[in-house]
């Protein structure tokens, strides 16, 4: 029996398989004339490159919360929610409070699914988990597997499909 490796989880899968059982990704050609999603990203296993990496020092932790900074704002996006919340671009009518809608910084332009990641609250800080997007989320430049969580570090650097956020919190001290 033959078997494909994924090029973003490299996990095994059958042979017949189109789409990665471990992170549902596309395992090459499907060939049968129907049409698969439209990745924006070059390719699957490599890092949206942009240009210019955001830097850390010209931003601040805040007191409360998580601030996400892109390249294209000055001001961050400050984030108060206490439990999780959500990365994507918002459609017309959703009301949800616990979502970061990002089109305002070229979300579509840049690949960002609408639902495309999760940010939730741990004991240590904050983790991230992609939600099956179809332009992938990176993890300070490693592709990270959907439907799994990464610590994030306060400083790390995301991207959401090509869009690069900055991810900044204070961290706080365990008392035991």
């Amino acid at each position: 029996m033959s078997e494909k490796f994924c090029p973003v989880c490299k996990y095994k899968n059958e042979g017949s398989a189109k789409i990665c059982l471990y992170c549902g990704s596309p395992l090459g050609n499907i060939g049968d004339g129907t049409p698969s999603t439209t990745r924006n990203v070059v390719s699957a296993g490599a890092f949206p490159a942009t240009g210019k990496d955001l830097e850390i020092r010209q931003h601040e932790a805040p007191k409360q919360g998580i601030a996400i900074y892109t390249a294209t704002s000055e001001a961050p996006i400050s984030v108060q929610i206490e439990s999780e919340f959500v990365l994507g671009r918002r459609m017309t009518g959703e009301m949800n409070e616990s979502f970061v809608d990002l089109r305002p910084f070229g979300a579509y332009e840049h690949g960002v699914s609408r639902r495309h990641a999760m940010v939730r609250r741990t004991v240590d800080g904050y983790e991230i988990v992609d939600l099956g997007s179809t332009n992938g989320t990176w993890l300070d430049k490693q592709r990270i597997v959907p439907n799994r969580p990464y610590p994030l570090s306060s400083g790390a650097s995301v991207y959401v499909g090509r869009l690069q956020l900055l991810m900044i919190y204070q961290v706080t001290a365990h008392k035991e």
